[in-house]
């Protein structure tokens, strides 16, 4: 029983918990942002449109790379909040170089978090974006195909209307590949289908992308308790030492007052 108290005393559960829900973040992020987007680039783009955006396929790319780093450094914070925490930190952190090591160790994570905590407010606000075109699509879905049939459907959807355009850096006399508009009934109906099918994928991601923001936050929070910790953690082991000393005298003093009986 005192091993399994001894076991939880070291355990830093705030840096537990945070790291949990920033590694769920990121495999929620990863898995319905990449499955999203290939939706989009080749169930819509290559199938419908005949042609592929360059850039959509580098922000799949990045985002995936992006969000592994992430993971990768919630590790590393669990494995800073376990040193920091309970006899581990004493041990660890009781001569004064290795106590200035984990300060500047603390301040560098603090640091680090911060500013990925601000990058990732960032692709937070950046995941509105396809939700708000999604919303945007679906409605046009539901007012334009969904309830019509082929013989009374008259709506080309262009593609220019949202800022994507075919790549038109091709030498003059060449034709461009793809199209930009469907302007059939059999057309459009499958590109609503897969807009349809990404666009819940995107409002997960940005779910995934709200719990990694609340991870970072949360390791601020711990790391700024580590930092505080670890500063006082010498004079906290050099405080009971001398009351554990002073205690041990005056048992030793009362023990030699106690007179002998026969």
């Amino acid at each position: 029983m005192a091993g399994c108290y001894e076991c939880i005393g070291k355990t830093p559960f705030a840096s537990l918990i945070a790291g949990l829900i920033c590694i769920i973040g990121v495999g929620v992020f990863c898995g319905s942002l990449y499955r999203a987007l290939s939706l989009i680039i080749e169930g819509v783009l290559n199938s419908q449109f005949y042609f592929n955006v360059g850039w959509l396929e580098v922000i799949q790319i990045v985002f995936i790379i992006i969000a592994v780093c992430m993971a990768v450094l919630a590790i590393i914070l669990m494995v800073f909040g376990y040193l920091a925490t309970g006899a581990t930190r004493e041990n660890l952190y009781s001569g004064t170089k290795c106590i200035m090591g984990g300060r500047v160790s603390a301040c560098f994570f603090m640091v680090v978090s911060y500013l990925l905590g601000m990058a990732w407010i960032v692709i937070l606000s950046v995941m509105v974006v396809p939700i708000i075109v999604y919303a945007s699509i679906s409605q046009i879905c539901d007012m334009e195909v969904y309830s019509k049939t082929a013989t009374s459907f008259h709506y080309c959807f262009n593609l220019t209307q949202f800022g994507i355009y075919r790549n038109e850096s091709y030498p003059a006399g060449t034709a461009i590949p793809g199209r930009e508009a469907l302007c059939e009934h059999y057309e459009v109906k499958p590109m609503c289908d897969k807009v349809l099918e990404a666009g819940p994928l995107f409002s997960v991601a940005y779910g995934g992308a709200f719990c990694i923001v609340l991870g970072m936050i949360l390791f601020m929070i711990c790391l700024a308790a580590n930092y505080t910790r670890i500063k006082i953690s010498k004079e906290l082991t050099q405080y009971r030492d001398a009351v554990e000393m002073e205690e041990l005298d005056i048992h030793s003093l009362t023990d030699k007052k106690t007179p002998i009986s026969f």
